[in-house]
């Protein structure tokens, strides 16, 4: 099968391609900075492991993931347990199949 090209259909390509070209010529330095102080940062520097490992011991976060898991394992099987119930409760979904063979 061999597709018509159409005056119509050429412009409209040619109007959908035409930014996506001229945005291609741009070099990156005549961009916009992301943000005022992206253009002025510094990239980060390299930290020593122990510096790493002595500021993980420092978040809120800590006692939570250190403490034992079988509380946190437990709450996790309630919360699975409660998200296997049905979506639909039962009487809805009787509703629903009964609507469905009325309307046919």
């Amino acid at each position: 099968m061999h597709a018509t090209v159409t005056p119509h259909s050429f412009s409209r390509a040619l109007a959908l391609l035409a930014p996506l070209a001229l945005t291609a010529c741009l070099a990156p330095a005549d961009l916009p900075p992301r943000s005022a102080t992206s253009a002025t940062a510094e990239s980060p520097g390299l930290l020593p492991i122990s510096q790493i490992i002595a500021r993980a011991g420092d978040t809120p976060n800590t006692p939570r993931l250190t403490a034992a898991p079988e509380a946190r394992v437990a709450a996790l099987q309630a919360r699975a347990a409660s998200l296997r119930g049905p979506i639909i409760p039962p009487a809805e979904r009787a509703r629903m199949l009964s609507a469905q063979t009325r309307l046919r």
